[in-house]
Order: C-alpha cells, then sequence, then structure tokens
C-alpha cells in the first residue's frame, strides 16, 4: 500500500514544468501565482507569493527567481538558502526544494530593489492523486488580476 501522495522526480524540471517557467504569457490580466517558502531565522516557514514574471528557468536544474531587495524572503534566502517553490494549477502540482545563491545586481541588471537568486535544485516533489482519489484533480491555481502592462520576464535569462 502506498502511503505518499508525492513521486520523488529527481533534481531536473520535467519538460511541462520547465516549459511554463520558460514560456508563460506574463502580459496577461489574469496571472498565475507561485508560493515560495522561505525558512525565517526561527526556523518558521514564510510564504510569499511571486509571479511567472519573478520566477524563471536558467536550465533544467536552476530556478532564477527575483524578489524585492528589502523583504522578508530576501532576507531567509541570503540567510540559510533553503527554499520551497510551489507550483499549482490545473495542469500539474510540484515541489520544489533547493539552495538559493545570490547574483550580483551588476551581472542581473535588474537594479539596486530586487535580488536575484539562482536556485539550485536539490528534490522535485510531483503530487498525483491517490487510489482513493480517483478523478479528483486541481480545477485551478492561485491566480492574481494584472493591472499594469509588462514586458519580458527578468527572471529568464537564455534560450532553451
Amino acid at each position: 500500500m502506498r502511503l505518499t501522495v508525492s513521486d520523488d522526480i529527481g533534481r531536473e524540471l520535467p519538460p511541462d514544468l520547465f516549459n511554463a517557467l520558460w514560456y508563460e504569457d506574463v502580459t496577461v490580466e489574469r496571472g498565475r501565482a507561485i508560493l515560495i517558502i522561505t525558512a525565517d531565522e526561527n526556523g518558521w516557514p514564510h510564504p510569499a507569493l511571486l509571479s511567472f514574471r519573478e520566477v524563471g528557468a536558467r536550465d533544467p536544474n536552476t530556478i532564477r527567481v527575483v524578489t524585492y531587495n528589502g523583504s522578508t524572503t530576501t532576507r531567509n534566502m541570503r540567510e540559510n538558502g533553503k527554499l520551497t517553490i510551489v507550483f499549482v494549477d490545473e495542469r500539474f502540482t510540484y515541489y520544489v526544494k533547493g539552495t538559493a545563491k545570490e547574483i550580483p545586481a551588476h551581472l542581473t541588471g535588474t537594479g539596486e530593489y530586487f535580488a536575484t537568486m539562482d536556485v539550485r535544485i536539490t528534490q522535485i516533489l510531483k503530487d498525483f492523486t491517490g487510489s482513493d482519489e480517483e478523478g479528483a484533480y486541481i480545477i485551478s491555481g492561485i491566480t492574481f488580476h494584472n493591472p499594469w502592462p509588462t514586458g519580458g520576464r527578468p527572471a529568464q535569462t537564455q534560450q532553451p
């Protein structure tokens, strides 16, 4: 009998998640949010929501995350480097664990207000439905209204 509801699929982004991180249209009015969780100085989980504009694939083993420079999320990543990125929508559910390393601002071009972190993936878990949940599926992830025109994705840095 299987007791888990997620499979460890390794350290490489699967094609559906890699493609979402690379090709997601960040200019649409209804954006999809991504939950990231860092650990604060007391070890408590600290959640934050980012958009696909702020999270992108660098390569199959690395995710780039752009956050506000003075945020608690950024401070947590600088202090211990550990985070989990949660991708939930009608297409898939993944939990990506990794360690963040800051990229110096002069190399990213994102300016003084932002911090850029490369997250080296240490584990990816993919959710699945158990035998007692047959036919169940996610119908929507967290979405938000995007009222501003937006250009490209600063987290995206190279062609796949």
